[in-house]
């Protein structure tokens, strides 16, 4: 048996000959060289003219931005069938996603990025995905012919030479994809094997029309989007429809086979790992995150055999990223979504969460006014972040959801020490929460409009609705977008609530003054309190009626708060609340005092929508009920995780599975959003915090992404150990 042996990070990579049986030779080798990163677009230094500054600031950024791009060298290898892959160094303005070379957004993320404000706000990444219909179809002379009509239209100077940028750089990208051509050429002339020979010259034929005029086949549409991918590698957005109509066109006529399509999807699925910068973040499985399935503008299921190739495709590959979202719909059928499950549990990568379609389409349709035939694109990026192909992710922070219990019960105790009533207090609350959301939606808008003095160009090409409305992504340039700054502290804010309706309104076990006392003494002197509290508590996760209509309450509370609201840009917001790869739920937590929920002063905030340390009592299916229940309206339907751990035996058994497969089905069914699965036990976590030596291999889904275990900082590794393990 031939073992294959990577190391990344400290991370070894044991890869049997069984892993890759169904992968031929050829794409074996380009699985090696990626992984051991020769295959990594290493930029080449361009030298620009020091007279450049005698231009004006946009004719200069283009000119850089053009020389830059040509001046690139393919990364190919007698093995490729695929190439077009280059990353910008920070010389000039590059993509959208790595903000390099932007330089006003560096100067805010210099002062805000990862660093708090008032407990309140935090500034982070922000994700976008590009949308390939338009160069799919008619190719970058059609997005040329959109410029030259833009130009007519719009007669501002500011706008005039920002169209005039992007031609050029449209220019630059057509002479990249001919420069691809004749280097493959030259290949293929000094390479032994006739096969590879000949996929080099149908590689150089193939880039004299693609990306410059629309794709003719299956082959060219993948190699299109390959190449384009480089001016903003993020999220690849609905790939299946992408490709759908070459992928039929071609199998239909017996132009390709369905393993032939394997092949090429499986290079191409190779891609955003080869262009994953090797560091802190290589072996994170957030990057390039795309969708699969969903509702169709007729309102059917669109999970095709096409979407089904490409999660076969991608579970073959031994690969970190990228990782996939499955849409269910209520036409899916079981066997397809029984089929993704079944991938997800075999998938030692953890590459694959699910999200419901119904649920998103109410919040963005109802809630988001977002006609229904553009909504059916979205697409999860990133972390789990909610955009539109062709659209950026419009927020941009990250917010202390809990925040305001803090003040209320540490800084204006005052005012709801005598509130007669649970509706006197409830509506003291709602006005506290409404004060720290006009703060946290404030200071979103304030990063976006410091990144929007930034130009972006190589991106807007591929962004809706920029080349139309002449205006950079960066600027508000497209027209469908969604904020979802994300707010840390639900679940502690839900259940702090549901304590003071519960033990202070409803049971009448203690007094506001008593619980006002215990959370200013950090509940020193007050065990048995604390200790009924977590005893007798109806804590959100365990579906009963008291805490289904609080956790219902506050969302429809935020509902009222936010309908009709915008973003600087005139985008709808809705929430999300996980913390993607940084610990700001610590960081938050650390400065946020003790809360009724029996957090202790300084104790870890909540993330995502689910529960944790035992507060879930009542099992899974409860769980997954209250999660369903709690928001009506959608106003979740942004960035949202619920992480769910299963012991191993409700996936491994097969029987359990079955049981699992129609129980996650309900859930949808009922009203969920999202889930993505744990099924490590808590003895496996704790043994590999002891001795990460011994877990290498061990990955976990974190928040909207999987890493390894023994890599994830301590306080993420501690609540990962601290989610409920639910059984059958």
């Amino acid at each position: 048996m031939c073992i294959y042996i990577f190391t990344q990070s400290d991370i070894i990579v044991l890869i049997t000959k069984k892993a890759v049986s169904d992968m031929n030779e050829r794409i074996e080798k380009l699985v090696q060289m990626t992984l051991s990163g020769e295959m990594f677009p290493t930029p080449v230094k361009t030298e620009y003219d020091r007279e450049d500054i005698f231009l004006s600031k946009t004719e200069m950024e283009s000119k850089r931005i053009c020389e830059y791009i040509e001046n690139q060298t393919p990364v190919l290898k007698e093995f490729c069938t695929l190439t077009g892959l280059l990353s910008f160094d920070g010389s000039c303005v590059g993509d959208a996603f790595n903000v390099a070379g932007h330089t006003e957004a560096g100067k805010v993320m210099d002062e805000f990025y990862l660093k708090q404000i008032d407990n309140i706000s935090v500034m982070e990444w922000q994700h976008a995905t590009g949308d390939y219909h338009k160069v799919l179809e008619r190719g970058i002379s059609g997005i040329t012919d959109d410029i030259e009509k833009s130009l007519k239209i719009h007669s501002e100077p500011e706008k005039q030479d920002f169209l005039i940028a992007t031609k050029k750089v449209c220019q630059s990208i057509i002479k990249w994809a001919h420069k691809c051509s004749l280097e493959a050429l030259k290949l293929s002339e000094t390479t032994q094997n006739p096969q590879y020979r000949k996929n080099l010259q149908k590689l150089s034929k193939a880039l004299l029309n693609v990306p410059e005029k629309g794709a003719e086949n299956f082959y060219e549409a993948v190699l299109c989007i390959c190449l384009c991918y480089s001016f903003n590698p993020d999220s690849f957005g609905t790939l299946d429809r992408y490709l759908q109509k070459f992928y039929d066109r071609d199998i239909q006529n017996g132009v390709i086979t369905r393993n032939e399509a394997k092949e090429i999807l499986q290079e191409f699925l190779l891609v955003p790992q080869a262009r994953n910068t090797p560091g802190i973040h290589s072996t994170k499985g957030g990057q390039s995150h795309f969708c699969v399935g969903g509702y169709t503008k007729d309102k059917e299921d669109g999970f095709t055999d096409l979407s089904k190739l490409i999660i076969e495709s991608l579970m073959e590959l031994p690969t970190y990223i990228p990782e996939v979202s499955f849409r269910w719909t209520p036409k899916t059928s079981r066997e397809d979504f029984r089929f993704v499950l079944d991938c997800e549990r075999n998938d030692k990568f953890k590459r694959i969460a699910f999200t419901n379609d119904e649920k998103r389409m109410k919040g963005l349709v109802e809630f988001c006014s977002i006609p229904f035939e553009k909504a059916i694109n979205y697409t999860l990026v990133g972390c789990n972040e909610l955009a539109f192909p062709g659209a950026i992710s419009a927020s941009t922070s990250k917010g202390n959801i809990l925040r305001c219990i803090d003040t209320l019960f540490h800084k204006k105790s005052e005012t709801i020490e005598t509130a007669p009533t649970f509706e006197d207090f409830y509506e003291i609350f709602e006005k506290e929460l409404f004060s720290d959301l006009d703060i946290i939606y404030d200071y979103d808008d304030k990063y976006n409009l410091c990144r929007s003095r930034d130009i972006n160009y190589v991106s807007s090409i591929f962004f809706n609705d920029c080349i139309e409305n002449a205006k950079s992504l960066t600027k508000g340039g497209t027209d469908v977008a969604v904020s979802s700054p994300m707010l840390l502290g639900m679940v502690n804010l839900i259940d702090s609530i549901i304590v003071v309706r519960q033990f202070v309104y409803e049971k009448k076990l203690i007094t506001m003054k008593e619980l006002i006392n215990a959370l200013k003494a950090n509940w020193k002197g007050y065990d048995r309190l604390r200790m009924m509290i977590e005893k007798k508590c109806e804590f959100f996760g365990n579906d009963t009626d008291l805490s289904n209509d609080t956790s219902r309450r506050i969302y429809d509370s935020i509902h009222r708060y936010l309908k009709g609201k915008r973003s600087v840009f005139g985008y709808p917001i809705v929430i999300g609340d996980h913390t993607g790869y940084n610990e700001h739920f610590k960081w938050f937590g650390e400065k946020t005092k003790a809360t009724p929920d029996t957090r202790f002063d300084g104790d870890v905030l909540s993330f995502g929508l689910s529960q944790r340390g035992g507060k879930d009592r009542e099992g899974l299916t409860s769980l997954l009920s209250s999660i369903a229940k709690a928001d009506s309206h959608a106003v979740s339907c942004g960035s949202t995780v619920s992480n769910i751990t299963v012991e191993e035996s409700l996936v491994r058994n097969d029987d359990n599975f079955e049981k699992l497969v129609d129980m996650l089905t309900s859930y949808f069914k009922c009203g969920g959003m999202h889930f993505q699965l744990n099924y490590v036990s808590k003895e496996d976590l704790i043994n590999a915090k002891k001795i990460p030596d011994e877990h290498k291999n061990l990955r976990v889904r974190v928040t909207g992404f999987s890493e390894y275990f023994v890599k994830l900082k301590e306080s993420i590794q501690d609540d990962i150990i601290e989610r409920t393990s639910h059984k059958c």
